[in-house]
């Protein structure tokens, strides 16, 4: 605590001097960091790739390089817009006065960034702070030490730590780091992590925008070829080896074309990888997580799940990288923790329906998830899943792309966290919006003034035109 105290005192008393940075100000940090982010591209790559053991390099170059540079440029072109005052009504008694919102900078902003995401995540809401203008600590996650010391290193050499500033530490320092009086924390990782993050910012009133997870549900349609659905479903459920929040946590398919389903995503996992050990195939980030996967397995096996897994390829550990192929689970029961926990990992439990209704009921019985998937031709059927779900996002016939998106909100609902970023949003998130009323009377004469007492025959007559 005696090491990040200091840093956030600098940042706030460096606010104070500069409450409302400029335009060209705002331009200038988001350039210098887009410079920074393309200098050191396979430096960043390389970072990450010893951090997972094996981290596919396109994707990284997908998720984390094109995705923290587009959430740059998006900013870059429509930041003079985002920064205007926001016309609002003005009452026709107040006249000639007007009435308007302006967005101002909040402060000092923590942001909290996960292990499976490590340089977007802390990127993209790096960005969205500094486009509203205000000073940013970073936390970095410690399962990512490589990325978090070329990272802290990259920023400290583009910023003044009094703007931008990575804190490194011990994970017993995190509470003491949300418990800081930040004017925004923002937290992405687990939902019992972020309800003790929103704990730990609770005396401080700090407001606290949770990017949290959940169980991420995948409907395929009846009328949805289930070739299609597999093959696009797989890429999602294997990007990253479904170490993604917003990955698709379970399918639910007709009840028909279950085992069909299953071994189409299990061939379409041979087709997209020679190998468990394909460098495309990105590993598990660490042996606590790859332990905790085949856990989740052993638990559903005992209750009488059934686990496919691809012909001739298992989990594989070489030389402290954890392979982990994506696996197929039928019929898990309910109360396995399969079930019941985000899995974050490449295990797909499917669950069959019989009618579409049955399949929405069965998502509504459980946490609102951060992101559903409806893979459905039928307009009807899409309309009925949207209005009759709660996610925190919804991508239709595809995995994935929503997040990709600026122009959409990203974040949560209900269990899935609260409040959301990205593009205007993120903007919105690091910003006050200042209610302003501001009087344009000619001369020493306010229409209010006929309301002034004492209150004879005029402001009577007033009240009355104005409907009291």
């Amino acid at each position: 605590m005696n090491h990040i105290r200091p840093i956030f005192e600098k940042q706030k008393a460096a606010f104070e001097v500069d409450p409302y940075p400029s335009l060209a100000t705002r331009l200038d940090r988001l350039h210098k960091l887009a410079g920074a982010l393309g200098k050191h591209k396979e430096g960043l790559i390389s970072a990450i790739n010893k951090d997972f053991g094996c981290r596919a390099r396109s994707e990284t170059l997908i998720a984390e390089i094109l995705g923290s540079h587009g959430a740059i440029h998006y900013a870059e072109k429509n930041l003079k817009k985002w920064m205007k005052a926001k016309r609002r009504h003005t009452s026709f008694w107040s006249l000639p006065a007007k009435c308007y919102a302006m967005p101002q900078p909040l402060g000092v902003v923590g942001i909290m960034a996960p292990w499976n995401y490590p340089l977007h995540l802390s990127i993209a809401p790096l960005v969205a702070a500094l486009a509203a203008g205000n000073t940013v600590m970073l936390w970095l996650s410690e399962e990512t030490p490589n990325l978090a010391k070329y990272l802290a290193d990259l920023l400290a050499d583009t910023f003044e730590p009094e703007i931008v500033t990575v804190v490194q530490g011990d994970p017993s320092l995190a509470p003491h780091f949300s418990s800081l009086p930040f004017d925004r924390l923002l937290f992405t990782g687990s939902t019992r992590v972020g309800k003790l993050i929103a704990a730990a910012a609770a005396p401080n009133l700090t407001p606290v925008t949770l990017e949290l997870g959940g169980k991420s549900p995948a409907i395929v349609a009846p009328d949805y070829s289930v070739k299609e659905a597999a093959e696009r479903i797989t890429w999602g459920k294997s990007f990253n080896a479904g170490q993604t929040c917003i990955a698709p946590d379970y399918a639910l398919v007709p009840n028909k074309h279950v085992e069909e389903f299953g071994q189409e995503v299990l061939k379409n996992f041979k087709k997209f990888y020679n190998s468990i050990l394909d460098y495309d195939y990105t590993a598990i980030i660490s042996e606590r997580f790859f332990r905790r996967l085949k856990d989740l397995l052993k638990e559903a096996e005992e209750k009488g799940a059934t686990i496919i897994q691809p012909d001739g390829i298992t989990e594989s550990v070489v030389d402290s990288t954890y392979k982990f192929p994506l696996t197929i689970v039928l019929n898990a029961p309910q109360d396995c923790a399969l079930m019941q926990e985000e899995i974050f990992g490449p295990i797909l439990p499917i669950v069959g329906y019989d009618k579409i209704e049955d399949a929405i009921a069965y998502i509504s019985a459980n946490e609102r998830p951060l992101s559903l998937y409806c893979f459905s031709g039928d307009q009807l059927v899409r309309r009925e899943v949207m209005r009759k779900t709660h996610s925190g996002s919804m991508g239709v016939n595809e995995a994935l792309l929503q997040y990709i998106q600026e122009d959409l909100a990203f974040g949560g609902v209900g269990q899935s966290g609260m409040g959301a970023y990205h593009g205007k949003e993120g903007f919105d998130t690091f910003s006050h919006y200042k209610s302003v009323f501001e009087q344009k009377g000619l001369g020493h004469f306010t229409g209010v003034k006929l309301l002034y007492p004492p209150y004879g025959p005029i402001s009577k007559l007033v009240l009355k035109l104005m409907g009291a």
